[in-house]
């Protein structure tokens, strides 16, 4: 092999490396380029699985406070130990609130009082002594004897007031029933011919079942 023979063979070997050195490169290049995708595609992947995570504790959250927001606000006086403006549950009744407050004195007339009352929002919850008690009843009697003889046949032997017939002032002297409450019982009466039980009163706008357990033992309807 001459000298010129010598040197086209070594180009020819130079060539052929050249070409299979860039192939494997591109290859490789190719290779770096797809496993960075994957890695970004799975970052992303993860990043939002986070954001759905974060998302569902953020409603849950949110749920969970609005339910706590619901509460009412009763004021709670007379014969308990911490009298004051409380805030409760929404659905409390009135042992709880009477809990809050402290608990009954020991001079409270307990039995004035229906404890298993659901309570309402804005409601104020007053507990008599036994003096005060003893003190309103007296009164009550007292008022009976000055009553003119009209009304007192609205009243039975019992003390009980008869819904049929009972005038307007003698429904106020009713625990829970206003003035407005009052004239609703009447105005019940007169568009439906009067009242065939005691219950019948939870018909009336604006009594309902706290106010019925308040007075049901003070109430009646003559026959």
């Amino acid at each position: 092999m001459n000298k010129l023979n010598k040197i086209a063979y070594m180009f020819f070997i130079w060539a052929v490396i050249t070409l299979c050195g860039c192939g494997e490169t591109g290859d490789t290049r190719m290779y770096l380029e797809a496993k960075t995708q994957d890695s970004q595609n799975v970052r992303q992947s993860e990043a939002q699985s986070e954001f759905e995570k974060d998302s569902e504790i953020d409603t849950s959250s949110h749920e969970s406070k609005s339910e706590e927001e619901k509460t009412c606000f009763v004021y709670v006086c007379g014969a308990v130990k911490h009298p004051g403006v409380f805030e409760l549950p929404l659905g409390s009744r009135v042992y709880e609130a009477l809990a809050r407050a402290g608990g009954l004195r020991k001079d409270a007339y307990e039995k004035d009082i229906n404890q298993a009352e659901q309570i309402e929002d804005g409601q104020m919850i007053e507990v008599l002594t036994r003096k005060e008690y003893m003190e309103s009843q007296e009164q009550k009697r007292t008022d009976e004897k000055g009553m003119d003889p009209d009304q007192k046949l609205d009243q039975r032997p019992d003390g009980r007031i008869d819904l049929n017939t009972a005038t307007k002032e003698q429904l106020m002297t009713l625990s829970g029933i206003g003035e407005a409450k009052a004239a609703n019982i009447i105005a019940y009466r007169e568009s439906c011919g009067g009242f065939s039980t005691p219950d019948e009163i939870m018909n009336v706008s604006g009594i309902g079942e706290g106010v019925y357990a308040r007075i049901q033992d003070k109430i009646t309807v003559m026959q």
